[in-house]
């Protein structure tokens, strides 16, 4: 249970990094815009949908226990497969690229054409 909860939560923040989650920085003085949560979208039990963990028990052989972590296993994945399922979403159209978070308006910008990718 606890090793399951601990992939839950990990699931859910990369989604929430992958579709909602963006802090914004005023350009010219550095200062957090997005820095309560009226301004600042996270995840929530109601806006994820449901899911089955699946998993093998594989020890660590670098420790007698044989113990690893686990809360960073959902969080690691979840964004690249949020992402993927949006790009292969939008490929048909001929979308590229959407930003992250792939909020409505970022991917409404990417399917105009309007999107700029951040100066690199």
């Amino acid at each position: 249970m606890i090793v399951e909860g601990q992939v839950h939560g990990g699931i859910v923040q990369g989604v929430g990094q992958a579709l909602m989650e963006a802090a914004v920085y005023d350009k010219s003085t550095g200062q957090l815009t997005s820095g309560s949560y009226m301004d600042y979208t996270m995840p929530r039990a109601d806006t994820v949908p449901s899911f089955k963990l699946g998993y093998k028990v594989t020890p660590c052989p670098h420790n007698p226990l044989g113990v690893k972590g686990c809360g960073e296993a959902g969080a690691i994945a979840s964004p690249a497969a949020v992402m993927n399922a949006v790009h292969d979403a939008l490929g048909p159209i001929g979308v590229k690229h959407v930003e992250m978070p792939a909020t409505p308006l970022n991917v409404w910008q990417s399917i105009q054409g309007t999107h700029r990718a951040a100066a690199a």
